[in-house]
């Protein structure tokens, strides 16, 4: 029986082969010795029927190739005679090359018959039989996808125009977290609204018995969130002693007794540390510590404005590709279709993988990961990122054929960063007059 081989040639045909998935197949076609059907899966069953002429043939051609490597006591390469090649060579190599070499030939026929046929990847599913004196080998190759437009919905496609804007409260808040990075945490005589302090926990049973042991920090956040936290802590000292008793209604979650086993009645609070936080002033040293060396920042005027221009460059691209990924979801949903045969999809498989490999590390910790997820979870895991690479697929060429439709050209090899996405938001979207509203970075 004729198995799979790494040896089986790709296939790369450039003209393009128009389909429409309207039956389970639909081209039924017949050669000398060679029959191709093409199903609904986007892919070909090819059968080739070969005669003993032919194999032999071929098998000759194949013997003459191990010939030019042969090497035998009183023979120089390629002189030695074709039947002692042949005892030392396994015979399973001379057959599969040979019905190889007749696949990829044959194939080549085809598409000389057949040209619009695109082809892509590499036979899978073969199967030998012998049929009279005839060997009669079945295989399936997958088809470039071609895209299907069922309608004319395309047309009512439209968007709206982008928010980008960056709020104070956005600005604001970007500029802190970027002052807490390099902020310095002084030794504090009190707890204040500018402080972090670290709180040890015990938590005591009607007793008086320690249960559970704990601690936790205790800060801005803190006090920001649950007016608790101010009326327990502000003014207290290091060393202080606070005993309350333990009624989760009253205590925030933080200080709830975590140990489910035991039943708290009272917890006492012992604060154990206090830091007060200086921010640093943004002059052009500490700007220089921030970003390089040469920046064009000097003060925390230019930094805001820095700021600024990022929260909406990135809020711009977030929602760009939101946009347009509404658009696709909704051309797929109801006005295009394409099948996506299982060549790409192990591709894009393939590549995810890859991805998730790099991200945990190295391949064992990823074998390591799934092992830990149970078979079950695993598969379920393997199902959703399989379903997740079509569905890209298919908007990636629903894209590409809703560009053409719109008459887009778009250079992929040297446009700007998400070309596509832009020329078609830019196509779209509804000139009311608030489009104007949109801040579009510059490398857009």
């Amino acid at each position: 029986m004729l198995k799979s081989s790494n040896k089986v040639k790709k296939f790369k045909i450039s003209k393009a082969v128009r389909c429409t998935y309207t039956s389970k197949f639909f081209i039924l076609s017949h050669y000398n010795g060679k029959k191709v059907k093409k199903w609904a899966h986007a892919n070909y069953d090819i059968q080739l029927t070969i005669t003993p002429k032919e194999y032999e043939d071929t098998k000759l051609i194949m013997l003459q190739e191990f010939q030019k490597d042969y090497e035998a006591p009183g023979f120089r390469k390629w002189s030695a005679p074709l039947d002692m090649v042949e005892k030392n060579v396994k015979p399973e190599y001379i057959s599969i090359g040979a019905y190889e070499k007749l696949i990829n030939i044959w194939l080549q026929e085809i598409l000389k018959e057949q040209p619009d046929l695109k082809l892509i990847g590499e036979p899978y599913d073969l199967k030998q039989e012998k049929k009279w004196e005839n060997t009669i080998i079945d295989f399936k190759l997958d088809i470039f996808p071609e895209v299907e437009v069922v309608n004319n919905d395309r047309e009512k496609q439209s968007v709206t125009p982008i928010d980008n804007t960056a709020t104070k409260e956005e600005i604001e808040g970007t500029l802190m977290n970027i002052k807490k990075q390099y902020a310095d945490y002084q030794d504090a005589d009190s707890i204040q609204l500018d402080t972090i302090s670290k709180i040890a926990l015990e938590y005591l049973d009607k007793e008086g018995k320690v249960i559970h042991t704990g601690h936790t920090y205790i800060g801005e956040q803190e006090f920001a969130e649950d007016p608790f936290f101010p009326a327990t802590f502000i003014n207290k000292k290091k060393d202080e002693v606070i005993e309350l008793a333990h009624d989760e209604k009253k205590l925030p979650a933080i200080l709830h007794n975590k140990k489910s086993d035991a039943q708290a009645e009272k917890i006492k609070l012992t604060i154990k540390d206090i830091k007060k936080i200086v921010l640093p002033e943004m002059t052009p040293e500490m700007l220089k510590k921030l970003f390089w060396d040469d920046t064009k920042l000097q003060n925390q005027e230019d930094l805001v404005a820095y700021i600024k221009d990022s929260i909406e460059h990135q809020k711009y691209d977030q929602e760009l590709i939101k946009k347009i990924e509404g658009v696709l979801q909704n051309l797929r949903n109801k006005a295009m279709k394409v099948i996506i045969p299982q060549t790409l999809i192990n591709e894009e498989l393939k590549s995810r993988i890859q991805n998730l490999e790099q991200r945990l590390g190295w391949k064992e910790k990823m074998d390591a990961y799934f092992k830990n997820m149970g078979d079950e979870k695993a598969k379920a895991f393997f199902e959703d990122i399989t379903k997740a690479a079509e569905e890209s697929l298919e908007k990636f060429f629903i894209l590409q054929k809703f560009t053409q439709l719109l008459n887009l050209e778009v250079d992929r090899n040297q446009s700007a960063h998400m070309a596509v996405e832009q020329k078609l938001y830019d196509k779209l979207l509804k000139s009311d007059g608030t489009e104007k509203k949109t801040k579009k970075p510059h490398d857009h």
